[in-house]
């Protein structure tokens, strides 16, 4: 086998090396409203290779590293070639030492059903009352991965990747186009799709976002995991490493919530066995009611820190709260659906973004707003999580998140439509 003869090289030549293979079979389907355009399958094959290389500088020992990529069919001086230039430059790398993957595991492999892409399609929406699906594109993945390593490791992961992406059009005062993408392991959830065409429908029917002051914001969607990647980050090795955290154990970060490093979360397109060096993810929990109980990090980070390694970050999960969405809209809110760009930024906790369709409501009734943004900091606000939860990307936690404290920059002085 290929990756038998590229280990047979490197171990001739480095300290120690990793190679990842990945083959990924992917079937590719884009359509022109309900029309299939066009239906097409691709795959690759690739080896991911690190080599490390150790050497001492003035007394303290340093581990340099390269990394590059092999193909089928490349011949062997190429790769020996290869293998000598990604030595050369490994030696300017200057990292303090640490440990490639060196412990044997067993775990009960996941290996997950294949999705029907055809049987989804079959019950996709194309179109609902007033909006339609103008083009969407459907990228279902089978993967698979075969890690090894110098010290004997030799693992594998197997998952599905269904990734998809739409534009979905309305039409009232004017015409509408709202861009959608959804990244799971298994077919979409008809729910989802749904709620993409109402949220288009209210977009074609929005005024100006009103230009109020001391409204509970409402978050939902995939701002909320973008929220929460202030304390992900945050209780990270590689941040604490770099002197971007001070936070340790027993620390307490603003909030009431608990939070989760899961690699395996049903749904997830993220979910695997092990991390791209080899090593047994494992469910930890990092914080507790706001309590930083543990710091996750990789084998290089957690080495450096001497604590005990949870692996590459795959999924995070943060627990729900006590409280309904519904009852978040008591009062006076405003509610943002879907953002132009929400960000958190997790080193200082600044959050913003420009609202792209969100709900107004002045305690009686509510009226779709675009336009206008939010913003505020983390360690300065107030907020509440929801009962219900939601799968976004590698984040599963609550829905919807009612946030005390933020600012909100409006286009009118109020809407004439309350």
């Amino acid at each position: 086998m290929m990756i038998d003869s590229i280990a047979e090289l490197l171990s001739a030549k480095v300290d120690d090396w990793k190679i990842l293979e990945r083959m990924v079979d992917g079937r590719e389907l884009f359509f022109i409203k309900d029309s299939l355009d066009m239906n097409r399958a691709k795959r690759t094959h690739k080896f991911f290779v690190t080599i490390y290389s150790d050497f001492e500088k003035e007394g303290k020992l340093y581990r340099g590293s390269s990394d590059f990529t092999i193909y089928p069919g490349m011949k062997k001086d190429e790769i020996k070639s290869l293998i000598e230039e990604n030595i050369f430059s490994s030696k300017f790398v200057e990292n303090p030492y640490y440990p490639v993957v060196n412990e044997k595991h067993t775990v009960s492999k996941i290996d997950p059903s294949e999705p029907d892409l055809d049987r989804m399609i079959q019950d996709f929406p194309f179109k609902s009352e007033g909006v339609w699906i103008n083009s969407s594109e459907f990228f279902l993945n089978r993967i698979e991965e075969r890690i090894i390593n110098s010290k004997g490791i030799d693992v594998s992961n197997k998952m599905y990747r269904l990734y998809v992406e739409m534009i979905t059009t309305a039409k009232s005062k004017e015409e509408v186009e709202l861009y959608w993408s959804f990244e799971r392991s298994y077919p979409l959830v008809k729910m989802e799709i749904e709620e993409a065409m109402m949220a288009t429908r209210d977009r074609a029917e929005a005024i100006p976002t009103p230009d109020v002051k001391d409204l509970p914001v409402i978050l939902s969607g995939e701002s909320v995991g973008e929220f929460f990647k202030y304390p992900l980050y945050k209780t990270s090795g590689l941040y604490i490493y770099e002197h971007l955290s001070d936070l340790k154990k027993g620390d307490r970060i603003n909030g009431n919530f608990t939070m989760w490093i899961d690699p395996h979360v049903e749904g997830s397109a993220y979910s695997l066995n092990y991390d791209e060096d080899g090593f047994l993810c494992r469910k930890v929990k990092i914080i507790e009611n706001s309590t930083v109980v543990n710091i996750w990090a990789d084998v290089r980070y957690a080495y450096y820190l001497g604590i005990e390694p949870t692996g590459h970050l795959t999924n995070f999960v943060v627990e729900c709260g006590n409280e309904s969405e519904k009852s978040f809209e008591d009062g006076k809110y405003l509610k943002v659906l879907s953002f132009s760009d929400f960000q958190m930024d997790p080193v200082t906790g600044d959050f913003g973004g420009e609202i792209r369709l969100g709900w107004y409501g002045d305690g009686k009734k509510r009226v779709a707003v675009t336009g206008g943004s939010i913003s505020g900091n983390i360690t300065k606000c107030d907020f509440v999580l929801s009962s219900e939860y939601q799968l976004t990307g590698n984040f599963k936690g609550p829905k919807s998140l009612k946030i005390t404290g933020a600012q909100v920059g409006g286009k009118r002085s109020t809407p004439h439509h309350l």
